[in-house]
């Protein structure tokens, strides 16, 4: 009997899972780890150095498909046992494993992120996913940003230190197409703009792997300091890549948002996080009569970055239930946005769980970073220690989210059957027109 069915499935993806070494030459460490061999879902998982970041390592975990609960089970298992073993000739060498962003009393913290990749169809979803990408980037930054933490140090509350003091990263330009003539245009684009042609540089790019593949790349995201974190920004991106397919596959784009409002957007999300107040357009009604049916000139708006965050994740809860999502897996972004209505004002985010920890000195800080990048339950440290903490507020948040995945319902055009034409006035040979709402349904948020 059928019980379900999925018509818009998932992507694969792959990740470079990025982490820190301390206290050890970083040229020793690489010979160490490329001395070893991981595997992860039976895939080989090199480590390597992050280029133009001394103390700063990636494992390279395989394009996989990570569309079902079993499955994202397995590969974070997978990856918990690699990183285990990571520590552990870490340790051998002499130095100690700790998440990006973590400083100790001897040694500055290494910044860095973990790069996505994933993977598309076509080019057309290829075009689609970079730019709904794109107008998610703000959120994206502050979902995923942090500071750095450290024993002695206060509290860093900019959004993403990485961010902030990077030069390789460029704001990602809206594609009006992946073919070579148009990124040839989008480069000069860059050149001019900003001294450096190189699609790769910006936030979200087209790429393709080496087989020929085509994926989309997203390098925005810090770092994770735990493996449930990884877990849950991998499941909120491959939600946002199942909404491009459906969008493909029904016929849609997505809208060209402002690029000098995006990346204001961008800066106030890399200085604040999720403090920050972001700026929304809104345009007005139409002025009827007046043969103008574009609406009112727009008029910006702040909203917080918790709430826009918010909406993204809400926004895809469709995909989240196609893709078996949990809310135990979603914890470490779902807290964070509403357990300070509830009244949490500290302690909602893993950066506050790495302050607390730092609190204990540094062999407790690292010690505890190890565990966070060990353990694959969904959810990680962080659920864990405020179900403890709030368990009643913690238990509304979660209810609140699986409701609201479990009755998600389609809210773009689906596309429908054909209907038999008889030459009425709906037969586009004989000069029928779409209505409003169909010619409105051809652009994401139109």
């Amino acid at each position: 009997m059928l019980v379900s069915l999925t018509r818009v499935g998932g992507a694969r993806q792959r990740f470079d899972k990025a982490f820190a070494v301390l206290g050890v030459e970083p040229a020793t460490m690489a010979r160490a780890f490329a001395a070893a061999e991981f595997r992860i879902g039976g895939k080989p998982a090199p480590v390597v150095p992050v280029e133009g970041t001394p103390g700063l390592f990636a494992l390279r975990v395989p394009m996989s498909w990570l569309g079902s609960r079993p499955a994202r089970d397995d590969l974070f298992a997978d990856l918990a046992d690699a990183t285990r073993r990571l520590a552990e000739i870490a340790r051998r060498t002499g130095g100690s494993l700790a998440a990006a962003g973590i400083a100790t009393t001897g040694h500055a913290g290494v910044l860095g992120g973990d790069v996505h990749v994933v993977e598309v169809l076509s080019p057309v979803e290829q075009e689609v996913l970079c730019n709904l990408l794109r107008s998610r980037v703000p959120a994206l930054i502050a979902m995923a940003g942090r500071g750095v933490t450290g024993v002695g140090r206060p509290v860093d509350r900019t959004g993403s230190r990485w961010l902030a003091g990077s030069r390789s990263h460029l704001a990602t330009r809206f594609l009006a197409s992946t073919t070579d003539e148009h990124l040839d245009r989008v480069k000069a684009e860059l050149r001019r703009r900003d001294g450096v042609a190189q699609l790769d540089r910006m936030d979200v790019s087209p790429n393709a792997e080496p087989d020929g593949t085509l994926t989309v790349v997203v390098r925005c995201l810090d770092a994770a300091a735990t493996l449930a974190g990884a877990r849950a920004h991998a499941l909120v991106l491959g939600a946002l890549a199942t909404r491009a397919r459906r969008m493909v596959r029904d016929g849609r784009r997505t809208g060209h948002e402002p690029q000098r409002l995006l990346e204001e957007n961008r800066a106030r999300a890399v200085a604040d996080g999720l403090r920050a107040r972001l700026a929304v357009e809104e345009r007005g009604p139409a002025r009827r009569g007046t043969g103008d049916d574009r609406g009112a000139p727009a008029e910006k708006r702040r909203r917080p970055a918790r709430d826009v965050v918010r909406a993204m994740v809400t926004d895809v809860a469709v995909e989240l239930r196609n893709l078996d999502a949990s809310a135990e897996e979603l914890a470490p972004v779902l807290l964070a946005l509403d357990l300070p209505d509830l009244g949490v004002k500290r302690g909602s985010a893993e950066a506050d769980l790495l302050a607390h920890w730092a609190d204990g000195g540094d062999a407790h800080l690292l010690a505890r970073c190890v565990d966070a990048l060990t353990d694959a339950a969904p959810g990680g440290p962080l659920l864990a220690a405020l179900d403890q903490t709030f368990p009643g507020r913690v238990a509304v948040v979660m209810g609140t989210w699986r409701k609201r995945i479990a009755e998600a319902r389609v809210t773009g055009p689906e596309r429908q059957p054909a209907r038999p034409n008889h030459g009425g006035r709906g037969d586009r040979r004989g000069g029928g027109k779409r209505s409003g709402r169909q010619r409105g349904d051809r652009r994401e948020g139109r």
